[in-house]
């Protein structure tokens, strides 16, 4: 339980309202009998999953974006509000994670299978998104999608395997009134139907781990939600307008042939969910404290759109490049390549693959490479990567990321002043300062989590 009273209240209010989602959503299978344990008092290894699944950190940043904002009476506004964003963004981490291990060009036939998967759900998005749409999500994922998802991992496709198998398997204990069906005493006679029970339960972590269709149906539905409890609000357009920028923005970045690094930092941007993140929670606020009075206009001329692109913008480069990468200097940037071109020489290393596994390998002593070797070793999508990934060889991978890392810290440094004038307008525009703190916190909330490792407890967190 967290030591903070708001933080502690808004954990218990992300878990009923996933808890809420899943009944209203998520159809009846394993998985969904899973998740509903998951997240009650029965699960002795509740806080641990809170922490694997990201939801710890995601309250964490809540409380640190609003905190000193929000008085007792606008505290059970916001807290309902944020609590519906962050049942979505659990569903959606799961949803992203389905494209982990398809950054890599070259994809192999289940990367290929689970590529259609992550576009199938980023059309039936957009759909569930568009003005006047009504098709439930079940239907929008039926068939094929269905199909895909069923032979997935939901284990495999996360940073921490071994332990949702662990968690899963307690559950298992848990349906089993404490022992595996195979601790069960054996010379008593078998009542009736008992066998086929002991078999189920010795097949429930098999079927919540290739259960995630189910996840991506409430991620569905849990977005719907999310874009409907901002219709009325002044900031109701850039939060569904951001929600359907991310899935155009993550099937091009996965599917285009040719990126110029503009345009990949652009993608990087949309899909991140940064932009309709913080206009929903500017929506909460709004409606709490009654910040409204000049929102609308900041909205209309574009002002609020820009500062939440530069936002956004950043913590991509923060989420890919590292913050730590990010702060380095030209010279000790340019010390770093050439110190693996001259190793990869010396090893006789020829491939782009060599190239970035020699970026792994600094990474152990190097910590300001920990988002690389994070996306190297899980092949997921890296702005920093993607042309490197791409090159005929090692020199011109490390070329290609040479000119990659150096082209996003001048865009870096550049949008960081963008943001800092624009969040200065947006003071005197509002006349409240409190929108451009929930804005600027953000920034820098993440800006010290990715100069963690992200092997560590405070490195690791997907918005």
């Amino acid at each position: 339980m967290p030591a903070n009273r708001r933080a502690a209240q808004l954990q218990e209010a992300t878990c009923d309202a996933i808890i809420d989602a899943v009944r209203r959503h998520l159809p009846k299978s394993a998985y969904r009998e899973f998740t509903l344990w998951a997240f009650s008092p029965s699960n002795p290894r509740r806080h641990e999953y809170l922490q694997v699944t990201g939801l710890t950190q995601l309250v964490t940043m809540n409380v640190t974006l609003v905190g000193g904002l929000v008085d007792a009476d606008g505290w059970p506004v916001v807290e309902r509000k944020l609590a519906l964003m962050n049942a979505y963004q659990y569903f959606e981490t799961i949803a992203d994670n389905v494209a982990m291990g398809l950054g890599a060009p070259a994809l192999s036939d289940s990367g290929r299978e689970r590529l259609e998967l992550v576009t199938a759900v980023n059309r039936a998005m957009i759909q569930v998104l568009s003005s006047g749409r009504s098709t439930p999500g079940v239907l929008l994922l039926s068939g094929h999608p269905h199909r895909i998802a069923r032979r997935a991992s939901a284990f495999d496709l996360s940073l921490a395997a071994v332990k949702h198998a662990g968690i899963a398997e307690e559950y298992a204990r848990h349906r089993s009134g404490g022992a595996t069906p195979s601790e069960a005493p054996s010379a008593e006679p078998v009542p009736e139907g008992a066998g086929d029970r002991a078999d189920e339960v010795l097949n429930v972590p098999g079927e919540v781990e290739f259960g995630l269709w189910g996840a991506l149906v409430a991620d569905l539905e849990t977005c719907r939600d999310v874009a409907d409890a901002m219709d009325a609000s002044p900031v109701g357009e850039l939060v569904r307008d951001g929600l359907m920028n991310r899935y155009r923005a993550v099937d091009r970045t996965l599917r285009a042939p040719n990126l110029a690094r503009m345009e990949l930092a652009a993608l990087g941007a949309h899909s991140i969910l940064v932009a309709p993140t913080l206009a929903y929670g500017i929506g909460a606020l709004a409606e709490a404290v009654r910040v409204d009075g000049a929102l609308p206009t900041v909205v209309s001329d574009g002002l609020l759109t820009d500062v939440l692109f530069d936002a956004a913008l950043l913590v991509r480069l923060q989420n890919d490049v590292g913050s730590r990468l990010l702060r380095m200097a030209g010279v000790q940037q340019a010390a770093l390549v050439h110190r693996l071109t001259r190793r990869a020489v010396e090893r006789r290393k020829t491939m782009a693959g060599d190239a970035l596994a020699l970026l792994v390998e600094e990474a152990q002593t190097e910590a300001a490479l920990t988002r690389l070797h994070k996306d190297i070793v899980n092949e997921e999508v890296n702005v920093a990567l993607w042309h490197a990934r791409r090159a005929v060889d090692a020199d011109g991978a490390l070329r290609a990321f040479g000119e990659s890392l150096g082209y996003l810290t001048d865009l870096y440094t550049q949008h960081y002043g963008r943001l800092t004038a624009g969040l200065s307008t947006l003071d005197e525009r509002l006349g409240d300062r409190r929108v451009s703190t929930v804005i600027e916190r953000f920034v820098k909330f993440h800006e010290r989590m990715y100069a963690h490792r992200y092997t560590e407890k405070y490195g690791e967190y997907a918005i």
